[in-house]
């Protein structure tokens, strides 16, 4: 398969001794970056980015849930490169966590993944 996408990432180079990532690998990396960026942080762009990070010391809660959700499907319409097919969104109380898992197609690779996602609630 050719190489559409090419990046790098600093984050896991221990393990993979190298900061190159390409194709899924990169694109996943982009989405949990967009993901895990505060609403207000990005400069000139207000509206990037979502609540999530902000969610560690709420409540466990429908609310909570769906306010992942609304900003998890922002993040997936926002980015060309992936077409949403399903999104399940889990409340786990008794672990203090929400899960998130996004059944994606990567549009110009025409592969299907599933992207994983916990946030850690109160």
């Amino acid at each position: 398969m050719a190489t559409l996408y090419k990046g790098f990432s600093t984050r896991d180079w221990r393990s993979r001794r190298t900061f190159s990532l390409s194709n899924i690998e990169i694109v996943k990396r982009d989405l949990l970056n967009h993901i895990y960026t505060i609403k207000g942080e990005r400069v000139m762009m207000p509206n990037f980015g979502t609540r999530i990070p902000l969610l560690a010391f709420e409540q466990n809660d429908e609310h909570t849930r769906k306010i992942v959700e609304d900003d998890l499907t922002v993040v997936f319409n926002y980015d060309p490169r992936v077409k949403l097919i399903n999104l399940n969104v889990l409340s786990l109380p008794d672990n203090n966590a929400i899960i998130a898992v996004a059944d994606l197609l990567y549009v110009e690779l025409d592969i299907r993944d599933e992207l994983h996602i916990e946030v850690a609630t109160q």
